[in-house]
């Protein structure tokens, strides 16, 4: 018997339908002995991880005999007879696998200290197993005594000794075979004499023994997982060597072709690289010079027949001069931006920043800079603002989308953007213009707002700053609560800043 833990003999037992014994405090199975309370390696179910606890071997026992009861009728039996219950989680997977459905669970340790079996003997339990035969006076020392030979040849138990009833050449034949059986066979353990009491004068304490083992660990069992099987393994290893496989063998017919013998890789649509597909002078019979151009050539000298040119790559073109006679130049000036430009303060105590001018200008809604700053935005060197506005010229109900480009550094500006500032936001104090062009000779920004619309935005329970009372600015006043206001607050601002704008800045795109 291989099994001689608990769990795996009572599984073998369950699964082949054999009786196992209940007799006192003990559980035998055969000639190999349990206590009742000796614990399996089957752990019992816990919501704490770090709790180990595991089923004794009378609880499953239990759970095998009234398995057909519904679960509060087992645990309320249970309870009543003292006997530890299965809990609910457990019960299911346990009963299958003792019933040999399953192969393994996942509450199995096969880390855990397994209690082993005492051999014994098996009369005594044969004697309480109902159909088993029990032992008589002809299986005792006596019992030869009692063998004869029929005239068949068949023994019987009868009158005399085996002298007398057999041959000596069937005694000779029976002795060969017993000294082969003894040459061949494995010794027992209670042959052995190795079956002990568990105490008593003269014997040694077995379970505190066996309470001392530990599983030997080797490099075996410890790769063993009760969960994962890797049986796919070898399957994706062996698809893996053929994709190389066949790779290789592509590649070494390819080498071992002629360079002209190749044939070329099909390549994909390309809308620019049409010549692949057709011949590069396929005129479908016209005489038309594909690589020909008129550039450069008057309309008169076209008319005349004169023969298109061949373009001069771009490598090797040399920049042509001015003439007199009105020919075009060889490159334009750069063209320049009419987008509008909104200064704000680069101040972090100011109430728009690069983090919410977007929702202020845009959408037309406040949201603090620290809220911003939580939610996970990122500061921008420069926003476009989409501003969109009735457009009355295309129509009733029609708009128009502008840009607007936001930025809080005003030193990178350089002199043609500062034509296209249409709006600054004030703080306060007047360094915040050091560096402006419009400067009075004392410093002082008065001449900026002149060209410039001034705004100043602050909350409406805050006192009015006293440089921005002298200045030319308008000031917008917002709720420190109440959001539904801030709407027709920056709707107020757009107005003012069309109006100046249509007076003031009309070569922008506005």
């Amino acid at each position: 018997m291989a099994a001689v833990d608990p769990l795996s003999l009572l599984r073998e037992y369950s699964s082949n339908r054999r009786d196992v014994v209940e007799r006192e405090e003990q559980v035998f199975f055969d000639n190999i002995v349990f206590p009742k309370t000796a614990k399996t390696n089957f752990r019992i179910y816990s919501a704490g991880k770090d709790e180990r606890d595991y089923y004794t071997l009378e609880s499953l026992l239990y759970l095998l005999k009234h398995e057909a009861l519904s679960h509060p009728l087992y645990v309320q039996k249970a309870l009543s007879e003292k006997i530890p219950v299965v809990r609910l989680p457990d019960r299911r997977n346990l009963l299958r696998y003792l019933k040999g459905e399953l192969d393994t669970a996942t509450s199995i340790d096969r880390g855990a200290h397994l209690e082993l079996g005492v051999p014994s003997s098996g009369a005594a339990v044969a004697a309480s197993i109902p159909g088993k035969r029990p032992s008589t006076d002809f299986d005792g020392p006596d019992a030869k005594r009692r063998i004869v030979v029929d005239d068949d040849g068949d023994l019987s138990r009868a009158g005399g000794t085996l002298k007398d009833a057999m041959t000596k050449e069937k005694i000779a034949s029976f002795k060969a075979k017993r000294m082969a059986r003894k040459r061949g066979g494995v010794v027992k353990g209670d042959e052995a004499g190795l079956q002990r009491p568990f105490g008593g004068e003269g014997g040694m304490d077995v379970k505190d023994i066996f309470s001392k083992e530990r599983l030997a660990r080797t490099r075996t069992n410890v790769l063993q997982s009760s969960g994962k099987t890797f049986s796919n393994v070898l399957t994706i290893l062996q698809a893996v060597r053929t994709r190389e496989e066949s790779e290789a063998k592509k590649q070494e017919v390819a080498r071992s072709q002629p360079a002209g013998q190749r044939k070329p890789q099909q390549v994909g649509y390309n809308r620019y690289g049409q010549e692949q597909f057709k011949p590069k002078h396929d005129t479908e019979g016209f005489k038309i010079d594909t690589l020909g151009s008129y550039h450069g050539m008057s309309l008169q000298s076209v008319a005349d027949g004169q023969e298109s040119r061949h373009p001069t790559p771009a490598s090797h073109r040399t920049p042509q001069r001015h003439t007199s006679s009105g020919s075009q130049p060889s490159h334009q000036p750069k063209r320049e931006s009419r987008t509008p430009i909104i200064i704000i303060p680069a101040a972090a105590t100011s109430l728009i920043t690069m983090f919410n001018c977007k929702d202020l200008l845009q959408d037309l809604k406040f949201i603090r800079t620290d809220e911003k700053k939580r939610g996970g935005a990122r500061r921008e060197n420069e926003i476009l603002v989409q501003r969109t506005r009735p457009n009355p010229a295309a129509g009733s109900g029609a708009t128009l989308t502008v840009p607007y480009r936001v930025c809080d550094n005003s030193n990178k500006l350089t002199e043609s953007e500062w034509q296209r500032v249409v709006a600054v936001f004030v703080q306060g104090p007047a360094w915040q213009f050091k560096g402006w062009p419009w400067l009075g000779d004392d410093g002082s920004p008065v001449n900026i707002f002149s060209r410039i619309k001034g705004f100043h935005l602050k909350y409406d329970h805050v006192k009015l700053d006293a440089n921005v009372q002298k200045w030319d600015v308008t000031v917008l006043q917002l709720n420190e609560t109440r959001r539904h206001l801030d709407k027709p607050t920056f709707m107020q601002f757009w107005e003012i800043l069309d109006k100046f704008t249509a007076k003031n800045m009309s070569h922008l795109r506005l």
